[in-house]
This record gives structure tokens, C-alpha cells and sequence, in this order.
């Protein structure tokens, strides 16, 4: 098994997810330093407000950028750990491009995109319909939402095949694999249109698309031809975009 990934890309995207953070700090000091300047009798002018309602949109996108791209929620990982001593026709790249999934596999049964949920307790999962008990209230009104992870697997998956289309290789199969990674995630799945797993499991589940002898999907060279492509691109990524 063999992991790259676009590391200048990831650590340029956290210096601006921090640099948000840090203005949007500066922009709450200057709204707090201007209530403080007037009366307290008097109602707030309106540079205050502009500056708490600019500071939390400032916030904002910082968390949207560091939500995907900090260290405590990128899975590269993980993902390369629990498929570790597959042989090298697996390939995991991630973040390619902020336009592309984060973790597309190349394997003998095409190319994935991996969509991968790190939420732990019941998960359930009945005709890509998504859900799971409340929990903590704190949890549960600023935590990161389960949301659908079929409709973002098959969001992603339009853009694996646009790109594969792109370069030549619209022949090539691909799917999209939902991973959970928390050890403490209960799956119930029945009827989704992407494939459901437990990241301890994901090396077995890999093993069974790709199958056996005249059942592989894509020959070693097919899969190198594949691997070539993505290898380029991953080169000519931009570091910032």
C-alpha cells in the first residue's frame, strides 16, 4: 500500500483557517473597545455591531477551514494504517485539490473516494437515510452534525468521475466508500447506495471488490496507468488551491 499526500497544501490551508481565527479575535477587540468608549446607557453604536457580526463571520470560515484540514480531524492516516500490507496496486492520495475529494484509493477494483466520518455511538442508515441519537445537548448544538453521508459520498463521487473523465480513464470503475473511523461507532445499515464500514474493517472490504483472478476490474498495468495520472496531478498541485 502506498499513501501520498499534499502536505504544503494541507499546512498553507491551516495557516489561513489560524489567520481567520486571529482576525477574528483582533475584530471582537476593536468591538470591545468601542462599547467600552460609549455610554452604558446608550445603545450600542452600529461599529460595534459591524465588528461582532464581521468577527463572527471571520470565525467562521477559520473553523470551516480547520474542520477540514487541522491535524486532529485529517484522516490520511488512519486510512493508510488500516489498509497497511495490501500490496502496491492500493494507492491513497489525499487532498489532491480543495475542488477534489479529500482521499481518492486506487485499487484493482477501480478508483474510491473515501468519505470518512470520525462520529461514534449508534449510527443508522435506512435508504441513505441518515441518523443518530441526540447525546450530550453541548455535543449536539456545537458539534459537527452527522449530516448525509450518502449525498456527500455521491456529491464526491460526481467529481471523481469528472476527473477521471478529464484525463482519459471514464473506462475505469469507481465507487464511493463511507468509513467510519471512531472504535466506538455502531453501524446499522440497510439500503444505502454507498458502501458502509468500519475502518478496521475497511481492508477486508477492499479485498472483496477487488476480487480474485479473472474477476479483477483492472489489471496491474491498468492500475499503474491509473496511478500515473493521479501521480501528475498530485506533482502539478497548486499549494494554495
Amino acid at each position: 500500500m502506498q499513501l501520498v499526500a499534499n502536505q504544503q497544501l494541507v499546512r498553507n490551508r491551516v495557516r489561513i483557517g489560524l489567520g481567520f481565527h486571529l482576525g477574528a479575535l483582533a475584530v471582537f477587540a476593536i468591538g470591545l473597545a468601542i462599547s467600552l468608549s460609549v455610554d452604558t446607557t446608550r445603545e450600542l453604536p452600529l461599529a460595534a455591531w459591524v465588528a461582532i457580526l464581521l468577527g463572527l463571520v471571520f470565525y467562521s470560515v477559520g473553523q470551516t477551514q480547520l474542520r477540514r484540514w487541522g491535524p486532529r480531524n485529517r484522516q490520511e492516516e488512519p486510512l493508510g494504517q488500516a489498509i497497511r500490507g495490501l500490496d502496491d496496486r492500493y494507492k491513497l492520495y489525499a487532498f489532491l485539490s480543495p475542488s477534489l475529494p479529500d482521499y481518492i484509493l486506487v485499487s484493482p477494483a477501480g478508483a474510491h473516494v473515501l468519505i470518512v466520518r470520525q462520529d461514534s455511538g449508534e449510527i443508522k442508515c435506512r435508504a441513505d437515510q441518515w441518523g443518530k441519537p441526540s447525546g450530550r445537548i453541548f455535543g449536539a448544538l456545537f458539534g459537527p452534525g452527522l449530516g448525509n453521508p450518502s449525498a456527500d459520498a455521491a456529491r464526491q463521487l460526481q467529481r471523481l468521475n469528472r476527473l477521471l473523465a478529464n484525463d482519459g480513464l471514464d473506462g475505469v470503475p469507481s465507487s464511493a466508500l463511507i468509513v467510519f473511523t471512531n472504535p466506538k461507532v455502531a453501524l446499522h445499515v440497510e439500503g444505502c447506495s454507498a458502501t458502509v464500514t468500519r475502518l478496521r474493517d475497511l481492508k477486508d472490504v477492499l479485498r472483496r471488490m477487488a476480487g480474485k483472478g479473472q474477476n479483477v476490474a483492472l489489471t496491474q498495468t491498468r492500475v499503474r496507468e491509473v496511478q500515473k495520472v493521479l501521480d501528475e496531478r498530485m506533482h502539478a498541485a497548486p499549494a494554495w488551491r
